[in-house]
């Protein structure tokens, strides 16, 4: 039996997720026993009811019921590090993932069918975040790029070509230094604003972009 860890109005179990107000012991001890997972992405429906993590070693994504604290389901066929996850605000039952196997993903997670759609991209993907009304979705790349897809029809809408913002802007004719190159710049995440109109993005310089989504412009 997996013995619980007692903290203040919380137990946490091995290779699980940290549960709140789960007393039923027989049930836990019949919970299936996992390895253990190294995990970089998480997610939760906005009832909190349901949270979803992305694996680094698996390429897997695991679906936790809050309520019971059980797994409800493993998600497979990333075929790379899953590092990024966002639900639908609109359907809480259609997830999204990024892989650095250069793929967005949508799954029905309540249905347990697996992947319903399939968004490719010629980089890792490393990001990805819905717009407040559910009918757009952004994700960011490995070259720099901010991709803008229609989830409901998978369709690519536009991109953002980042590279040279996220380097803090640079001429053409400005002379390559490390300090401007933007070799090795990406978004690692990325937020629109509540009204769908803006998107930021901040990765890996000390620079956070804002872009107006419509005109595609900084």
């Amino acid at each position: 039996m997996i013995q619980p860890n007692k903290t203040a109005g919380m137990r946490s179990y091995p290779q699980l997720a940290s549960c709140t107000d789960i007393t039923d012991r027989k049930a836990l001890s019949r919970r299936p026993q996992l390895k253990p997972r190294q995990f970089v992405s998480l997610t939760a429906t906005q009832s909190g009811e349901v949270i979803c993590a992305g694996t680094l070693d698996t390429f897997e994504i695991f679906v936790w019921d809050m309520r019971t604290g059980n797994v409800k389901d493993i998600l497979s066929g990333h075929e790379g590090p899953v590092h990024g996850l966002a639900f639908s605000p609109t359907d809480a039952s259609v997830l999204a993932s990024s892989s650095w196997d250069r793929t967005v993903r949508l799954w029905d997670v309540f249905e347990s069918k697996g992947g319903v759609e399939t968004l490719p991209h010629t980089h890792d993907v490393l990001t990805v975040v819905y717009r407040p009304d559910g009918k757009q979705l952004a994700c960011s790349t490995l070259e720099g790029h901010i991709h803008f897809w229609d989830p409901i029809d998978g369709l690519l809408m536009y991109t953002i070509e980042g590279r040279r913002d996220i380097s803090g802007g640079r001429l053409m004719t400005d002379r390559r230094t490390a300090a401007n190159s933007s070799s090795g710049k990406f978004f690692t995440t990325l937020c629109y604003s509540a009204d769908g109109s803006y998107i930021l993005a901040g990765g890996s310089s000390k620079y956070i972009c804002m872009y107006d989504v419509a005109d595609q412009v900084s």
